[in-house]
Order: structure tokens, then C-alpha cells, then sequence
């Protein structure tokens, strides 16, 4: 694959809507240490503090959403679920695919380009803020580069 390439662009775009949902990252971080119940992945999400520039200001897990997501990600092949019916009352753990954690192993060499571009990160994180949803609309790109009239022109 070569940067131009059009699988490149259907491979991010398929890595977007495999791990884009809201609670996803942060769930697949909680279990990459091993096994962990329910109650154990909420609490593990709540002790995090990633802090707000790119999160909602309001945003808490709640083990509704977590239930429906558990859910979500287990149909999608991301997380396994296993009972344990020999304890009382029965147990169910969440635990990754293999295939998921050698994605976040993948991810973690990603993190170093973050890193070193730590002062692009906070740009955007600092233009999302400031204009909201119309990030990536016309009027976003107008806002971001201080023009009236959306786009630059070709001359």
C-alpha cells in the first residue's frame, strides 16, 4: 500500500468504524491488562483522566451504555464474553481477541508520531473546541484559516 492508494484510505476508514465509537477506545485500554468484569470496566474507565480536549465536558460512562457497548463490540469480534458458571452468582468476563491486542500493539507506534507532534494534537484540539461541530465543513475551514470565503482559490 502506498499512501495514494485507495485500500489506503478504505483501511482507515474501516479502522475508524471498527474502533470511532465513543466508549470503544477507552474499553479495549481497560481490558488490554486481562480479564475483567463489568463493574471492574467501569470502574477502571471512571479512575482514567484523559482530560477534556477532545471529550465531552458531561461525559460518563454509564453502565447502560457500557452494556450496550460490551454488547456491541463482543457481535463485532473485538471482545469476548465468557461465563463462569461455576461461581454463584455466575460470573461474566470481557476479555480481548487476540487480534485486538495486537491492534493495540500496533496503535502504541502510533502514539510515538502523536508524541512528536504533540503541538499539531493540541492545534486541532484547540480548533474542535473553538468551532464545535463545523469542524471539516466549509465553515470550519473559513474559521480555521481566518477567511470569509470557506476555501483558498487556485490562481
Amino acid at each position: 500500500m502506498t499512501v495514494g492508494d485507495a485500500r489506503v484510505l478504505r483501511g482507515l476508514y474501516d479502522l475508524k468504524y471498527l474502533f470511532g465509537d465513543k466508549w470503544t477506545l477507552a474499553i479495549l485500554v481497560a481490558l488490554a491488562e486481562g480479564p475483567l468484569r463489568r463493574v471492574e470496566i467501569l470502574s477502571t474507565i471512571s479512575s482514567y483522566s484523559i482530560g477534556e480536549e477532545w471529550s465531552d465536558k458531561h461525559a460518563v460512562l454509564h453502565d447502560s451504555i457500557l452494556a450496550r457497548t460490551l454488547k456491541k463490540m463482543t457481535e463485532e469480534g473485538l471482545v469476548v464474553r465468557t461465563r463462569c458458571p461455576e461461581t454463584f452468582p455466575v460470573k461474566v468476563m470481557y476479555s480481548l481477541r487476540p487480534e485486538t491486542l495486537e491492534f493495540l500493539a500496533i496503535a502504541e507506534r502510533a502514539l510515538a508520531w502523536v508524541d512528536k507532534h504533540a503541538d499539531l494534537v493540541a492545534h486541532a484540539q484547540t480548533a474542535r473546541r473553538h468551532n464545535g461541530g463545523d469542524i471539516g465543513t466549509l465553515t470550519g475551514i473559513a474559521e480555521l484559516s481566518g477567511s470569509d470565503h470557506g476555501a483558498d482559490e487556485d490562481e
